[in-house]
């Protein structure tokens, strides 16, 4: 079983894991963070992977270790231990959640059985399967981490930044926000901080440091100057024909402070109107409510709070992003397709006083 030594925003995390090619694969999309195996880790994963379908009496791999008590249909229960069987969003994952120490332990056991027609359809479906794993074995344990230690929620925004100040675009999925983040990374000086998912602390918002994807499209509107600012990753497994890159995970990009967030929709006409803090907060909710990614992870921390309840943890969390629209200028940003992205950019850098050259590309 090979190990792996990860830190993600000063948290420290080993991962061993029994198949050697979903690790080559988690060393490729996780280099820049990749360190030495820790002697004493803030977290300690395990990832098991099994082939061919699990038969009826294959049970739980954790049913009979520790966890004593039933809790519910799907989960065991015991003191210091909580085994999730049969996870709501894929029955052929299985999670375990300990402690030793000081160190929290997080199982991770999958079955990988996909049928002939689902490869023949998605044939890098084995790698799809190895990027979605990667958030039960790296990001939800730190963000979980991060979380509990430093009050750190994560919202679904795409985010740019030029010197300490950063523009979020928050929305559900395809509402345009990588887009318009595309389109202002032409401004000078204007990095992208993430595409997908951050954190907040309520005041600054950090990268998650996962991978950037983007869509054939969206790299078309990239020049060759932009482009070599994201490093490709080389591997599949991004979806829908999205290309994986990197971040350089330079000292500017760690935490930066809103100046503003836009909330956007398509509209027949283009606009920016400013939009109150509390409707802001719950439109930023709400995305993160149709996020699959959130969904996902909510689930996950929901059994670790069953597990290792943290009084006042959930209310902390609200009053996190409710604290980020109130310290930061909110805004309704209607999306006219035809007019092309450097109309929304023009608008966009109109209220927070960006530099102004103008970029010729088309939605």
């Amino acid at each position: 079983m090979q190990r792996l030594g990860i830190e993600i925003h000063g948290v420290r995390l080993n991962l061993s894991c029994n198949f050697d090619q979903l690790t080559d694969y988690l060393r490729h999309l996780l280099e820049p963070d990749l360190r030495p195996v820790w002697d004493s880790p803030d977290l300690e994963v395990t990832g098991t992977w099994r082939t061919g379908a699990p038969s009826d009496q294959a049970g739980s791999p954790f049913q009979d270790e520790g966890a004593e008590d039933g809790f519910g249909k799907r989960m065991r229960l015991s003191q210091d231990e909580l085994v999730w069987f049969d996870t709501h969003r894929d029955k052929d994952l299985q999670l375990r959640f300990r402690k030793r120490g000081a160190t929290r332990l997080f199982d991770v056991d999958y079955w990988y059985h996909p049928t002939e027609k689902k490869l023949a359809r998605v044939p890098d479906y084995l790698y799809r399967k190895f990027f979605t794993l990667t958030r039960q074995l790296v990001h939800f344990p730190i963000a979980w981490h991060l979380g509990r230690t430093r009050g750190w929620v994560l919202i679904h925004a795409s985010a740019v930044a030029a010197g300490s100040e950063a523009i979020l675009v928050a929305g559900p999925g395809g509402a345009g926000k990588t887009t318009t983040c595309v389109g202002l990374m032409g401004r000078p000086g204007v990095r992208l901080v993430t595409e997908n998912l951050l954190f907040t602390d309520g005041e600054y918002v950090y990268p998650l440091f996962e991978p950037i994807r983007l869509t054939e499209d969206t790299q078309a509107l990239l020049d060759e100057r932009q482009l070599s600012a994201l490093v490709p990753l080389g591997v599949a497994g991004g979806s829908k024909h999205k290309t994986l890159y990197h971040l350089p995970h330079d000292a500017d990009g760690i935490s930066v402070r809103p100046v503003a967030v836009f909330i956007p929709k398509f509209t027949d006409e283009g606009f920016v109107k400013p939009m109150s803090a509390g409707v802001a907060a719950e439109l930023v909710n709400a995305s993160n409510r149709l996020t699959l990614e959130l969904n996902d992870y909510d689930w996950y921390t929901a059994a670790l709070d069953l597990l290792w309840p943290d009084p006042g943890h959930a209310a902390r969390q609200v009053d996190v992003i409710r604290r980020l629209t109130e310290g930061t200028s909110c805004y309704a940003l209607g999306i006219d397709r035809s007019a092309g992205v450097s109309a929304v950019v023009d608008r966009i850098v109109d209220c927070v006083g960006w530099a102004q050259p103008a970029v010729g590309t088309t939605l």
